[in-house]
């Protein structure tokens, strides 16, 4: 039985797929190929509130935003990019979503994970509104036999920051992970975001169907387990043609790729 409007999983596009395009075409594309939404990769200080990202937005809604996960030193540093960020969804209608990648480990991400380590609730320390909520993403991981789960370490750490999970498929692929596996693992509570693309070896980013996950069974999965958030396809840009019309095309198959597999 399809679900009901209310409760379907809304399908965005992330502007990272065509990060080469302006976004308010990448919005374009988005709305006539049937996406409910945008994730919008915010990529320069320059995407700030104002007529330009409202005219985003009223092209394609922008239901989410990806916070910058390098050149932090543009904004003025690592907090204070997310701190522009959280400005940006809080200007927009209909955002409620923020994704962020956790500060890496190492000497690179030493000022910023230390902040980070010391932060216990995100949604407060950078001004969210009250709709606006945050996720974690899980990044490509290197398993270690003598340490902690790194799943299980992250959904701790969201819980200690009063965040959500983001769910990257292709991540867990590229990591060894059985993407079923380790979707039974997460409590629905948790999961507030799915990036969704396919994998193979190390590739990541591909369009469905030209790696080698399972990912008609994990959308089934999460139908079956009553997700109701957003799922956003975050493509490679080489999975697209040079025109329009061949995107176009392109994006349509993979809306209705989820649709069918969410019985949408």
């Amino acid at each position: 039985m399809a679900k009901t409007p209310s409760t379907a999983p809304r399908l965005l596009l992330s502007t990272g797929s065509l990060f080469h395009l302006p976004p308010a075409h990448v919005a374009g594309l988005a709305a006539r190929a049937g996406f409910d939404g945008l994730e919008l990769i915010v990529n320069s200080p320059k995407m700030a509130p104002g007529e330009a990202m409202a005219a985003v937005h009223e092209a394609c809604p922008i239901l989410s935003l990806h916070a910058p996960f390098r050149d932090w030193s543009k904004w003025g540093g690592h907090l204070d990019s997310w701190k522009a960020t959280t400005a940006l969804a809080n200007s927009l209608p209909e955002t409620n979503h923020i994704t962020l990648h956790p500060p890496q480990a190492g000497l690179g991400g030493l000022v910023s994970s230390r902040w980070f380590k010391r932060a216990y609730d995100l949604p407060v320390l950078l001004d969210a509104k009250g709709r606006v909520e945050y996720s974690l993403e899980n990044m490509p991981w290197t398993e270690s036999p003598f340490g902690r789960d790194p799943l299980d370490k992250l959904m701790d750490q969201c819980r200690d920051k009063n965040v959500g999970l983001t769910l990257d498929v292709c991540h867990l692929g590229v990591s060894g992970r059985d993407i079923l596996s380790a979707l039974d693992r997460v409590p629905m509570e948790l999961l507030y975001h799915v990036h969704f693309s396919d994998s193979r070896g190390h590739r990541e980013h591909m369009a469905p169907g030209e790696g080698e996950l399972p990912l008609y069974g994990f959308l089934q999965r999460l139908a079956e387990r009553g997700y109701s958030r957003i799922i956003t396809l975050e493509l490679e840009p080489a999975a697209f043609p040079n025109d329009d019309e061949g995107t176009l095309e392109i994006l349509v198959d993979m809306r209705e790729f989820m649709a069918a597999a969410l019985e949408i």
